[in-house]
C-alpha cells in the first residue's frame, strides 16, 4: 500500500491549528487529491495531557479536505481486487519500467492473449509490495485468497530441460513453477552453453509471466461473473441484437443470465472457449425449451462449437488434419453412464469403488 504519514509537532495554538502549519496541510490535500491510492495518516504528537474532546486532529483532518482530500471511507476497505500479484522486495524492480522492468507489459499481452484465445476478459491484476514475502518471492491471488507461488531471480535465467537436453547445469536446480519442468536457476553468462546442451533459457519477468497466464487459463471459470456475463452479451447485443433479445433479453424466458453463466462457465473449465458467444446463444435458444438441465444444454453447447474444439486437439503434420484420442468401449461407457445421478443441482458419477478400480 502506498501511502504518507505526517506527525504534526508544535502545530496548533491553544486547540487551533497555527496557519503555516494549514498551509502545508493544504498542499498535501492537493497532493493526495492527484493521487486517489495515496493514504494520508495525521497523528498530532503532544506530550501535554490534553482534556476530554480533544479535536486538533479533526482540524488537521479538515486542513487536508479542504486541500482536496478525500475522508477515508470504511467502505473502501470491503472491495476486493479479482486477481493480485504480490511480490517480494527483490522483485519489485520487475515492474520499475524505470529500470528496464517488464512486466506491466507482459501482463496486458496476457489479458489481451486470453481474451483471444478464450473470449474471457482478464480484470486488471492489482500488483503489491509484500515486505512480509522473502526477497524473490511472488503469491498469485484470486480474490484475496492465495491460488499459486513461486520464486524468481532477475538478473538470473531459469534453464528447463524439456526432455531433449544432455547433461546437467551449474546453478540451482528448481522446478519450473508452471509446469513442474525440472529445471535450473543459472547465471547470464551461462545462457549459450545451456543453448548448446538443448535448454530453453527464460528470464526471471517471463518466466513469472507464464505462471500468471496459466493460472489464469486454469481458474478462467472463476472469473466470469454476472457481471462478466452481463457485459459480453451487451457487446454480442451491438452485432446481433435479434439473437440476444429473443433468447436472454428482458421479456425472454428462454435463457436466465445466471444459467448462461453456468454453461460458459462448464466450457471454460474444460478450457472450451467462449469467444464464440453468439453460436452459444443460437444453441441455447434452441435448446432451453426441451430442458433446464445444465448439463445437458452444457453438452448442447459443445456439439455447437464442435470445430473450435477439434481445432485445439488436431494435429496437421503431414499436410493432414489429425486427431489423436483415446475411445471406450461403448459397453463400459453404457455401464459408467449408468452410473450418472442427475438432480436439481447438477450430475453427479455415483461409480462404485470396485467398479471404479476395475476401470482404472
Amino acid at each position: 500500500e502506498r501511502g504518507v504519514g505526517v506527525t504534526l509537532r508544535d502545530a496548533f495554538r491553544g486547540r487551533a491549528l497555527a496557519p503555516d502549519a494549514e498551509t502545508r496541510l493544504e498542499s498535501l490535500g492537493r497532493v493526495a487529491a492527484a493521487h486517489a491510492d495515496l493514504a494520508v495518516q495525521v497523528v498530532v504528537h503532544d506530550a501535554t495531557p490534553q482534556p476530554p474532546g480533544d479535536d486538533r486532529a479533526k482540524a488537521a483532518s479538515a486542513a487536508l479536505v479542504k486541500g482536496g482530500a478525500k475522508p477515508d471511507k470504511i467502505e473502501t476497505l470491503l472491495n476486493v481486487d479479482a486477481m493480485e500479484l504480490e511480490v517480494g522486495y527483490q522483485l519489485v524492480q520487475l515492474v520499475d519500467t524505470t529500470k528496464g522492468g517488464d512486466l506491466l507489459e507482459r501482463i496486458s499481452l496476457i489479458r489481451r492473449q486470453i481474451a483471444i484465445e478464450f473470449g474471457v476478459v482478464v480484470p486488471p491484476i492489482r500488483i503489491r509490495d509484500n515486505m512480509q514475502l522473502e526477497p524473490n518471492t511472488y503469491v498469485i491471488k484470486l480474490r484475496g485468497n492465495a491460488l499459486a507461488t513461486g520464486s524468481v531471480y532477475p538478473g538470473q535465467y531459469l534453464a528447463m530441460d524439456s526432455g531433449a537436453a544432455s547433461g546437467k547445469l551449474v546453478g540451482v536446480e528448481t522446478r519450473e513453477p508452471a509446469f513442474g519442468l525440472p529445471a535450473w536457476w543459472i547465471q547470464d553468462n551461462a545462457r549459450s552453453q545451456a543453448e548448446m546442451m538443448n535448454y530453453t533459457g527464460v528470464e526471471a519477468s517471463g518466466v513469472l509471466a507464464t505462471h500468471i497466464t496459466e493460472v489464469v487459463k486454469k481458474h478462467a471459470a472463476e472469473l466470469v461473473t454476472r457481471e462478466e456475463v452481463t457485459a459480453l452479451v451487451k457487446q454480442l447485443k451491438e452485432r446481433a441484437p435479434a439473437l440476444v433479445e429473443e433468447v436472454i433479453g428482458p421479456a425472454a424466458t428462454q435463457v436466465k443470465s445466471g444459467e448462461l453463466q453456468k454453461v460458459l462457465q462448464n466450457l471454460l473449465r474444460e478450457r472450451v472457449p467462449i469467444r464464440d458467444l453468439e453460436t452459444v446463444l443460437e444453441v441455447l435458444g434452441e435448446w432451453a425449451g426441451k430442458t433446464r438441465d445444465i448439463e445437458v444444454l452444457t453438452e448442447a453447447v459443445r456439439h455447437g462449437l464442435a470445430r473450435t474444439i477439434c481445432g485445439q486437439y488436431k494435429d496437421d503434420a503431414g499436410g493432414q488434419s489429425t486427431i489423436h484420442c483415446v475411445t471406450l468401449d461403448p459397453q463400459l461407457e453404457d455401464t459408467i453412464n449408468s452410473y450418472v445421478d442427475r438432480n436439481d443441482r447438477g450430475a453427479f458419477l455415483t461409480l462404485p469403488p470396485q467398479l471404479a478400480r476395475q476401470v482404472l
